[in-house]
C-alpha cells in the first residue's frame, strides 16, 4: 500500500513538472517578424523598411502596414473574412491564433514617417 501510493505521488510529480515546463514555453514572447519570415509571407510582400524583400518584382511593401488598419481587420483579412481594397488575401493564415496576434502586432508596428 505504501509503495502505491508513493508510486502515485512520484507519477504526479512528473506530469505537474511537465505541465509547468509546457506552460513556461508557451508564456514566451512570439516574435512576429520571425512568424512572417517562416510563413513565407515574403515570397508576396517585402518590408523595405524592415530590409526584408522578396524575389517579386511587383511584391507589396508592408513598410506602412501600420498606418492603414486595425488588429481586427488584419486578423479577418489574414484569415480570408475580410477585404482590404475589396481584394481577398490570397492565402489563409494557418498558424495559431498566438502566431496570428503576434503577426498582426508586429504589422501594426510598421509606419514610415510621413513626408512632408
Amino acid at each position: 500500500m505504501k509503495n502505491a501510493f508513493l508510486f502515485i505521488v512520484f507519477i504526479s510529480s512528473i506530469v505537474a513538472l511537465f505541465a509547468f515546463a509546457f506552460s513556461f514555453s508557451q508564456g514566451q514572447d512570439l516574435d512576429g517578424k520571425q512568424i512572417f519570415i517562416d510563413n513565407k509571407c515574403n515570397n508576396c510582400h517585402s518590408v523595405n523598411s524592415m530590409e526584408i524583400t522578396s524575389k517579386k518584382d511587383d511584391a507589396t511593401d508592408l513598410s506602412n502596414a501600420g498606418s492603414s488598419g486595425d488588429a481586427q481587420l488584419f486578423k479577418s483579412y489574414l484569415l480570408k473574412e475580410a477585404k482590404i481594397n475589396e481584394q481577398d488575401h490570397k492565402l489563409k493564415f494557418k498558424g495559431s491564433e498566438a502566431e496570428l496576434d503576434a503577426l498582426v502586432s508586429w504589422l501594426l508596428t510598421l509606419k514610415t514617417e510621413s513626408e512632408g
